[in-house]
C-alpha cells in the first residue's frame, strides 16, 4: 500500500476481539481459526476502512496466512481450544496485558463484528480451505516470497465483500 501512516494496534489487539466475541458466544476457537479471523479481519478493515490493523507481516504458511507472532503464542495449543487471551509484556511498566480495541473505534468495531458474525461458525479447515481458494493472496505469496502483500490482501477482500453482499 502507498501509505505509510504506522498501524494503531497489534494483532493481539485483534485476536483478543475476536478471543472475546468466542467467549461471550460461547463459541470454542482453535489457534489456526484464530490466525484466520484476525487475517480475515485484517483483509475486511484495509478494504472497507483503507487502514492497516497492525503492522506485522502476514506469512503464506502451507495452511494458510499466519501472524507470526500469535502463532508462537497461541501453537502450544496445537488444535485444542484456545482458553486465554493474547498478552503484552509492556517494557516500560513491567506488566503483563491484554491490549483491547478501545471501545470508541466505532468504525473498526462494526467491520471486526460483521467479520465475526459472517464467520464465526465456520470450522478452522473451512477458513483454511477459503485462504486456499485459486488466485488468493495466500496462493501469490506461498509461491513467491512468503509475505502476503497488502494491495493483494485488499483487492482480494474488496472482491470478497461484494460477493458477500450480492450473495
Amino acid at each position: 500500500m502507498s501509505e505509510n501512516k504506522e498501524a494503531d494496534y497489534t494483532p493481539s489487539h485483534i485476536a483478543n476481539f475476536f478471543l472475546d466475541k468466542a467467549e461471550e458466544e460461547n463459541i470454542p476457537i482453535t489457534q489456526m481459526k484464530l490466525q484466520k479471523l484476525v487475517y480475515i479481519g485484517y483483509g475486511w478493515v484495509l478494504a472497507v476502512l483503507n487502514q492497516k490493523l497492525f503492522d506485522e507481516p502476514i506469512e503464506a504458511w502451507t495452511h494458510g496466512p499466519v501472524i507470526p507472532s500469535l502463532y508462537h503464542e497461541f501453537k502450544h495449543y496445537r488444535a485444542d481450544h484456545i482458553s486465554h487471551k493474547s498478552g503484552i509484556f509492556n517494557i516500560e511498566t513491567l506488566e503483563y496485558i491484554e491490549p483491547r480495541i478501545p471501545s470508541d473505534e466505532s468504525d473498526i468495531m462494526s467491520v471486526l463484528d460483521k467479520v465475526w458474525f459472517v464467520y464465526k461458525q465456520l470450522s478452522a479447515i473451512a477458513l483454511r480451505n477459503k485462504t486456499h481458494e485459486p488466485k488468493t493472496p495466500w496462493e501469490c505469496a506461498y509461491n513467491g516470497d512468503g509475505v502476503i502483500n497488502d494491495d493483494d490482501i485488499k483487492s482480494h477482500f474488496h472482491r470478497k465483500i461484494r460477493e458477500y453482499l450480492n450473495a
